[in-house]
């Protein structure tokens, strides 16, 4: 049996334990518990558990295992005030230090040279009365809405998930459908040319069937004719002669003419184009899981009431040595990463930055106007002019501009945004909304009263709610009935417009040179975030001066900033808070 000063050297130094077998230390041993009875609710190690099961046969031993289901022992600590990390010693004491409820084995073993260690009694007094623990119960309940309300979220969200497969799964579905209808066609196109080859081939072989036939006849008849005038004197015989003569070499010419056909044949050679094409792509479309985050600071963390203020700016110039003319900035959206892809429309490109607006890599593309964020790393470029009408699918992969498909469209393609699996395309007119392959589902709203009455457009995170800039803000809902036209003495020349997953809305002008922030109804302004004449941005003057036109707008989440671009050469960065 160890001595008492061995146990005592024991007791007070690492090898204290969570549970301590009961005969163990009745004999003034400190040995690990590894077993608990819950009938004798006792502890035992390796070595007493034994005795234990061969005295007590029909007992119930649980193992480490099973730890959690170790009942306290007479005299042990309620579950409260339980120590988590030694579950068979009790919460006594607390570290100031590190603000920690302690055992005495938390004490001993990692807060040996802590200075603030109080006993739980004394700091305990008068707990009813400190303000903290009387606004408990409505923390718990405020935080039980907040995981309830998340929980509900998570819930709605996995049925949009749903709701979104069958959406993908019916464009596919529409997809086949489509490529079905054009094989179809294909086949009946060339079957038709088939048999129109097949007809004329038998024609011709009719024809030389009917030639040998009279031929044939022509001959017999003059042969019979020379035989029956063979009494009637030479005369006859002669002219016979003659006209069958001239018949023979008739014939002859006539078959030496068809022999240079030997046979009528048709032969048919694949488009190899087609099952290469078609076994080059393994899907109908690309799928890209993406998941949105909020990263601080972020428009999420304001209410969607919420009035934003000017807090700095900065500016950045954007023309390269390559460019020609000064950059035109028509476009500006922003990828989950935080680059920022934008369009210049005078030197007909399109430029990745990174999150320091820094240029990354850049693509030509001719006549280049707004663009907008599809999904993913996948930015959609409207491109338009006389003759094109069309919108190029761009994707950014390990940070250059790879152009993967176009859609092409009888109208023209000014501005364009996208939401769930639609996207919305401005013709300057009027507001088409089609699917991702291009097929058009409706037109929502048309304004034939001028040349430019459906500017840029931007729609609600819920898609219910439509933003449309011409020489107001007009705000329709999803079925293109007009619910609000909001003007205003800043609002001249509205033209860029944003409406944040928040529910936030900017506007930008480019006859007024001022950014306003609109509520989300479209009814109201809320602030003028920028103005030429508050002479904030005049050091430079190249966005916010008499001849710089504010085009482009783009509200950045993850730097709380507003990202405006015109007719000049400078990108301008406003932060707002």
């Amino acid at each position: 049996m160890a001595s008492k000063f061995e146990s005592s050297i024991q007791r007070g130094c690492d090898f204290i334990h969570d549970f301590v077998c009961s005969p163990c230390e009745e004999d003034r041993l400190n040995t690990e518990a590894q077993y608990f009875c819950n009938q004798c609710t006792k502890y035992y190690c390796v070595n007493c558990v034994p005795v234990h099961n061969k005295l007590f046969k029909r007992h119930s031993v649980l193992d480490r295992k099973d730890v959690k289901k170790w009942a306290a022992a007479p005299g042990t600590v309620d579950v409260l005030e339980r120590c988590e990390r030694h579950p068979g010693e009790a919460l006594k004491l607390i570290c100031g230090d590190h603000d920690q409820l302690c055992c005495h084995v938390c004490v001993a073993v990692d807060h040996r040279l802590c200075s603030s260690i109080q006993h739980i009694p004394d700091v305990a007094r008068d707990i009813r009365k400190d303000p903290g623990f009387r606004q408990l119960p409505q923390q718990v309940a405020v935080l039980g809405k907040q995981i309830e309300d998340m929980k509900n979220d998570r819930k709605k969200n996995s049925s949009s998930l749903r709701k979104t497969r069958t959406a993908i799964v019916d464009e596919i579905k529409a997809i086949r459908k489509m490529i079905n209808g054009i094989l179809d066609k294909m086949e009946k196109t060339t079957v038709q040319e088939l048999d129109r080859l097949v007809a004329d081939q038998e024609m011709s072989i009719k024809k030389d069937m009917e030639s040998c036939t009279q031929m044939h006849d022509e001959l017999k008849n003059i042969i019979d004719d020379i035989q029956s005038k063979d009494s009637s004197g030479e005369p006859p015989l002669y002219i016979g002669f003659k006209k069958c003569e001239e018949k023979i070499k008739q014939a002859k010419e006539i078959l030496q003419n068809m022999s240079s056909v030997v046979k009528y044949d048709l032969t048919f050679r694949k488009h190899n184009g087609i099952e290469d094409n078609l076994s080059s792509m393994k899907t109908f479309g690309e799928l890209n899981e993406s998941n949105v985050l909020c990263k601080q600071p972020c428009t999420s963390l304001f209410p969607r009431d919420h009035v934003f203020a000017t807090e700095g700016y900065k500016e950045y110039n954007l023309k390269m040595s390559s460019d020609r003319y000064d950059c035109h900035i028509d476009g500006i959206c922003g990828l989950p990463g935080g680059e920022i892809v934008i369009t210049d429309f005078n030197n007909s490109k399109v430029t990745l930055l990174d999150q320091e607006y820094r240029v990354v890599d850049h693509c030509d593309v001719k006549y280049p106007f707004d663009v907008c964020h599809i999904g993913g790393n996948e930015v959609a470029l409207c491109v338009n002019n006389d003759d094109r009408h069309e919108l190029h699918f761009i994707n950014i992969t390990k940070g250059k501009l790879v152009t993967t498909r176009k859609l092409s469209f009888s109208h023209k393609c000014n501005s364009a945004t996208h939401h769930g699996n639609n996207l919305y395309i401005s013709s300057r007119t009027a507001l088409y909304v089609y699917t991702m392959t291009g097929k058009l589902v409706k037109k929502l709203y048309e304004d034939k009263t001028g040349s430019s009455t459906v500017g840029r457009i931007a729609i609600s995170n819920d898609g219910k709610t439509i933003y449309i800039t011409n020489n107001q803000l007009i705000t329709l809902d999803n079925l293109g009935n007009k619910l609000a036209t909001f003007t205003d003495p800043d609002l001249w020349g509205p033209w860029g417009v944003h409406a944040t997953t928040a529910g936030h809305v900017f506007v930008c002008c480019c006859e007024s040179d001022t950014v306003l922030q609109v509520d989300k109804d479209g009814k109201t302004k809320l602030a003028t975030l920028a103005r030429k004449q508050d002479g904030v941005y005049t050091p430079t003057a190249l966005l916010f001066s008499s001849r710089s036109s504010s085009l482009a707008l783009f509200f950045s989440s993850r730097s709380s900033s507003l990202v405006v671009g015109g007719e000049k050469n400078t990108l301008l960065v406003i932060n707002v808070q």
